[in-house]
């Protein structure tokens, strides 16, 4: 089973926009969608969705406007000639750290299973703290036996590039 990179790109203006709909929403969770495209070994987010005009937000979890956000991925997709596609999803947690929750784990793993994610090492942006500081985490797979393949969670370097 291929691995794929330890390292993502984020433009400046993103990771800006994802802080201010966290400061924005806090004390609750948002968050919503990465789209951007592979290339080398390397991930290249290009576009942020946010949650929809039908989230809804609570403390320690948020629940996207699915129909809209796949509006979006599917408009964006398009006008990219194909080429961004959905990479994972990114989210805030105001009242803890970068560190995935067991649910962010789980979401992880339901999305690597979802064939019409076509996202088999899906990523996630968390952000928290003050200064929304932001972490992406990359699903991969260890083995156990044979048979069971037990998700498992890496963070991966970021670059933040001006656009």
């Amino acid at each position: 089973m291929r691995q794929e990179s330890r390292i993502a790109w984020l433009p400046r203006k993103l990771l800006g926009d994802m802080r201010a709909l966290a400061q924005e929403l806090s004390p609750k969770e948002t968050g919503g969608v990465l789209m951007g495209y592979r290339s080398q070994g390397q991930i290249v987010i290009t576009e942020v969705v946010g949650p929809g005009p039908g989230a809804e937000h609570f403390p320690s979890r948020f629940v996207p406007d699915h129909e809209w956000q796949e509006t979006e991925v599917a408009r964006i997709y398009k006008a990219s000639g194909r080429m961004h596609t959905y990479l994972g999803d990114w989210h805030s947690h105001p009242f803890g750290g970068c560190r995935p929750s067991r649910r962010d784990i789980y979401t992880l793993w339901k999305i690597s299973r979802e064939e019409e994610a076509r996202a088999p090492w899906p990523i996630m942006t968390i952000l928290s703290g003050e200064e929304w500081e932001a972490d992406v985490w990359l699903l991969g797979t260890r083995r156990i036996g044979r048979w069971l393949p037990i998700p498992s969670l890496e963070v991966m370097s970021v670059h933040i590039h001006s656009d």
